[in-house]
């Protein structure tokens, strides 16, 4: 990798210890041929964001850590798309979109749904570079001890490239949210539920930030505090397609916690929503139960009767599910 100067704005000088500058010189210390960076340019986009603009103004695209982390040379960029968005980089095989603000946006791997992944390019770009850097030993070499025998990164890796990102963007929701996934994966769910609080207070309309956050609560015995956190997911998006979804699991905590009027309440607010809703979930239980998945079989006919409490046919699928699991 050759070296590249500081990030300048058009007409300006470098900006001394600008996020950029600490970029590069976060790259500089790798061995040669680990980057591949395009010479600097000044024919960047007027339309970019500045913190884009910024970034290409010290190189021109590029290929980091091997194919790890890639930045499209200006010449093949995109257009902006119908959303506002431009597609130029992809990180770990997975595409980064920029929007006109600066914004950077990441398909979550759970809910499929867009969540900002950082508040500016630049800062997003650090985080990416640290988080992928603890994925090679000094040599360049890819270290075993970070993926686990099914190839996939290890718990502790996880955690440790969500927190590299956080450190460098604390505001972005999306990998203090992966932080979250990771600590609860590991077991620990205190720092978790921390993290997940900080997430809806920076995101509030992250709606299944929200559920995370409630069945976090849930697991650690906070009952009145779930319910109060699902009923938040459901009102986080007026808009969004799984209202009713999110409104039965604060009814099925309601009845946890032995709320019945506000269990009812909620109940009728999901049944307005979705009328079909007891149904769906009956009908996804039985075919969890076929599968032998009984954990998420219990959990969608306690959603069907905390809508319905009188369903016959959802207490007796209940009846079917509790007998499964004696016999397992």
């Amino acid at each position: 990798m050759s070296k590249r100067g500081g990030g300048k704005r058009p007409g300006g000088k470098a900006e001394p210890d600008s996020t950029v500058d600490r970029v590069m010189t976060a790259l500089e210390r790798w061995p040669d041929g680990m980057h591949d960076l395009g010479e600097p340019t000044v024919a960047v986009p007027l339309d970019w964001p500045p913190a884009v603009i910024d970034v290409y103004l010290a190189f021109d695209g590029g290929r980091l850590f091997g194919d790890s982390l890639s930045l499209v040379a200006i010449a093949e960029a995109p257009a902006w798309d119908e959303r506002g968005r431009l597609a130029l980089v992809e990180w770990l095989a997975e595409p980064i979109e920029i929007d006109r603000a600066g914004k950077v946006w990441r398909a979550d791997a759970e809910t499929g749904e867009d969540v900002c992944d950082g508040t500016a390019f630049d800062r997003w770009l650090h985080g990416a570079i640290d988080a992928t850097a603890l994925l090679f030993d000094d040599d360049g070499e890819w270290k075993d001890e970070v993926f686990s025998e099914d190839g996939e990164l290890t718990e502790a890796t996880a955690v440790a490239m969500a927190k590299a990102q956080v450190r460098r963007d604390p505001r972005a929701p999306g990998p203090r949210w992966r932080l979250a996934r990771a600590l609860t994966a590991r077991g620990d769910l205190d720092t978790a539920r921390a993290e997940l609080e900080e997430v809806v207070a920076h995101a509030p309309a992250q709606a299944w930030a929200w559920l995370d956050l409630a069945k976090l609560s849930e697991r650690l015995g906070a009952v009145a505090g779930a319910v109060d956190e699902a009923e938040a997911a459901a009102d986080a998006d007026p808009a969004h397609e799984h209202r009713g979804h999110f409104l039965a699991e604060a009814a099925r905590l309601a009845a946890l916690a032995g709320d019945e009027p506000r269990r009812a309440a909620l109940a009728a607010r999901a049944l307005a929503l979705a009328p079909d809703l007891v149904s769906r979930q009956l009908a996804g239980a039985d075919d969890r139960l076929a599968d032998g998945d009984l954990t998420a079989a219990a959990h969608l006919a306690a959603l069907a009767r905390a809508i319905n409490p009188r369903d016959l046919t959802a207490a007796d699928l209940a009846r079917r599910i509790e007998s499964a699991q004696r016999e397992n």
